[in-house]
């Protein structure tokens, strides 16, 4: 099996205006209040990109355009104000594309805006306080995430805390998933609100799994909890900003250089209450978790 990583792609210092007239397929989707619209030559891509950011579907004029062609031994990835980059490692499969694309198309839209920022954690809303649960990609925030809704708590994101003006705002961004798994997790829906395709491309959105009203409205973000190791039961340690900072600029990304990205986290954390998080069980971490938010919702 050929493993496909965003850190195979190269920067390309070069511009492609005679690619960009052959790039006629497209798809927008409106996240944080910015419009972005994909410009391909590979139909396939801009299919599979509208359907991922189905939820965030815009009809409205694109503040910026990101571009995605074909070239010799691979593709450019490029827009007017991000790094241009290339990937020269022969031919793709348009879900491999899609990889690729999703991951500096979203890097050039939170460097459009200076207020927008990303940090690689789930996000939930739980008694009105936002709060963003992060770790690296093999702790278990998912698994945390989805004991948190079966607790009442209401998403983000499953992936990734986008902010703006350290506001938490909806990603909604559809997963893939196995079509085994795609038809366990439908099979309890009581309503028959499948999304076109689902049965052919098995793209789940958190909206399918969880329905309308477990989708978080914006709301300031409040408590940031960083997993650490696995425990024999799930435990919380409150931690000051200097002691949370270190953890979270690994997986933060906002304009700018790493200063800029620190000094920014720092006034990120300002006002948030910060812990470790010791995972348990998924239910007694997700209950760890509603004892904190819900102590911090008795304060506001």
């Amino acid at each position: 099996m050929r493993v496909i990583r965003a850190e195979q792609l190269t920067r390309s210092a070069q511009a492609h205006p005679e690619l960009e007239r052959a790039c006629i397929y497209s798809a927008r989707c409106r996240i944080a209040g910015v419009v972005m619209e994909l410009r391909t030559d590979l139909p396939e891509v801009a299919r599979l990109f509208a359907l991922r950011y189905a939820e965030h579907h815009a009809t409205e004029g694109p503040d910026f355009t990101y571009y995605v062609a074909q070239i010799r031994m691979g593709y450019a990835f490029w827009c007017a104000h991000a790094p241009s980059w290339r990937w020269s490692q022969g031919t793709l499969p348009p879900d491999a594309v899609l990889f690729l694309t999703d991951t500096v198309a979203m890097s050039a839209l939170i460097r459009f805006d200076a207020r927008i920022a990303s940090m690689q954690a789930a996000a939930i809303e739980y008694s009105g306080v936002a709060a963003a649960i992060a770790g690296h990609s093999t702790t278990a925030k998912t698994t945390t995430l989805l004991a948190c809704v079966r607790r009442g708590m209401r998403v983000y994101s499953d992936e990734r805390a986008l902010l703006k003006d350290n506001v938490v705002q909806p990603f909604l961004r559809r997963c893939s998933a196995r079509a085994a798994g795609a038809r366990l997790l439908l099979t309890d829906s009581e309503t028959d609100d499948t999304p076109d395709g689902v049965s052919n491309t098995p793209e789940l959105s958190l909206k399918t799994c969880f329905g309308t009203d477990a989708i978080a409205a914006p709301q300031p973000l409040r408590a940031l909890f960083v997993i650490g190791a696995n425990g024999h039961c799930a435990g919380l340690e409150a931690i000051d900003t200097s002691t949370a900072l270190p953890a979270i600029s690994r997986w933060y990304e906002t304009r700018g250089d790493m200063v800029d990205r620190v000094a920014r986290a720092i006034v990120t954390l300002r006002n948030v209450k910060c812990y470790r998080l010791t995972l348990g069980k998924p239910d007694e971490s997700s209950a760890a978790i509603a004892y904190a938010l819900t102590r911090i919702a008795a304060t506001l």
